[in-house]
């Protein structure tokens, strides 16, 4: 199983908040410079950046960086947050994302999303399933849709879609355990897709329980920059 670190950012600051919660945001001391190059020292191939400025208050995005993140290290990056429109996702790709998650768009756009899928390629692509009350929410998670994840998934998929990242917002940097009931039935009902998975991590008995039950990518962040996952710890996995 793939181990991917996220960063969270606001304001050129590493952050995190709760559930999706401003109220509950919180300033880590590390820049996003630091810790990428930190994450690539301990064997991190890939970094999933979410961008709460863009995503949640309609702020430009941070595509600079984005652009420093990329130069300092030779880390995959996984882009998000506020991603609107053709020329965002060229902007993203242009200054060093590798891959670029979108939540809305999906939603608002079909066929904008779909055309990037043609555009940059299924591999470059992902799809945000952004879960709260077994319903879809967008808009940086503010809006709550009555659309069923088990339907937006298999509308896409159907299109050729292969790299979905699924999100219970209740656990998402909760330390409460990730929802491996949530990701069995979604493997169940649609076994070859790249699934990637965030939300709720404590440490590397959740990781062991998501790799056992077929979850293909896994996002920490929380549990390392509360120091439940140490650097060791990450080393240790990846040398397995």
């Amino acid at each position: 199983m793939n181990l991917i670190a996220s960063i969270y950012i606001k304001d050129n600051r590493t952050v995190n908040v709760k559930s999706g919660d401003f109220r509950t945001l919180k300033v880590y001391p590390k820049s996003p410079i630091d810790l990428i190059k930190e994450f690539e020292d301990s064997g991190i191939k890939e970094i999933y950046v979410v961008d709460l400025g863009s995503a949640k208050m309609h702020e430009k995005n941070n595509f600079n960086l984005l652009e420093m993140m990329s130069q300092f290290t030779k880390i995959k990056i996984n882009y998000s947050g506020g991603m609107r429109n053709s020329e965002q996702v060229s902007n993203a790709f242009i200054n060093g994302a590798n891959k670029v998650t979108f939540g809305s768009l999906p939603v608002y756009d079909k066929e904008i999303f779909l055309s990037c899928l043609t555009t940059w390629g299924y591999k470059k692509i992902v799809l945000a399933v952004d879960i709260f009350n077994k319903s879809l929410r967008v808009n940086g998670w503010k809006y709550q849709t009555k659309i069923n994840p088990i339907s937006h998934i298999e509308y896409f998929h159907n299109k050729g879609l292969k790299n979905i990242k699924v999100t219970d917002i209740s656990k998402d940097g909760t330390l409460d355990g990730p929802p491996l009931a949530l990701y069995k039935k979604i493997l169940k009902k649609f076994p070859h897709i790249n699934l990637t998975t965030g939300g709720g991590i404590r440490n590397f008995k959740d990781l062991n329980k998501l790799k056992e039950i077929g979850v293909h990518n896994a996002i920490f962040g929380r549990a390392y920059y509360e120091e439940k996952i140490s650097i060791n710890d990450i080393k240790n996995y990846l040398k397995k």
